[in-house]
């Protein structure tokens, strides 16, 4: 026997019924998270085709509404108002549910009135429109880029 050989018998390889059962469990592991995926789209895709707001957010502005789908008296913040990628409190004397972004940037809108990322915050790009916050928006920061 040469220094290389092996007293073990050598295997030829075919697949058990482990395999089998290993792949079936995969195939799952890949089917079900997807199918919750798409579900989770499906029932989140309502507000895609939301009615816009009655009187169109200005450009170079944001514009934020006390209810949802854009009910309540609009207020807008700005680009002359504002400097970018400071946070910027929104009213206080209201809750804020529903916002448009026309300012041609980037906007993170905060749950936080000082823009504190411990609490929700999400960014949006220019042009959305948002008819039904999934949290009171307090505060927001305009993006540069």
């Amino acid at each position: 026997m040469s220094k290389f050989a092996s007293a073990a018998p050598l295997r030829v390889g075919t697949r058990s019924s482990s395999w089998r059962r290993t792949g079936r469990t995969g195939v799952w592991r890949i089917f079900v998270p997807a199918l919750f995926a798409l579900a989770a789209v499906s029932v989140g895709s309502g507000g895609a085709y939301a009615v816009p707001p009655e009187k169109p957010c200005a450009a170079g502005t944001f514009c934020s509404y006390p209810e949802e789908e854009y009910a309540g008296q609009v207020h807008e913040v700005g680009l002359q108002t504002t400097t970018l990628e400071q946070c910027v409190q929104l009213r206080q004397d209201v809750e804020v549910r529903s916002f448009v972004n026309n300012t041609g940037h980037p906007v993170t809108v905060y749950q936080d009135p000082y823009c504190d990322s411990g609490a929700e915050f999400a960014t949006y790009p220019t042009g959305s429109q948002t008819p039904r916050a999934t949290y009171v928006a307090r505060a927001i920061k305009i993006w540069s880029h």
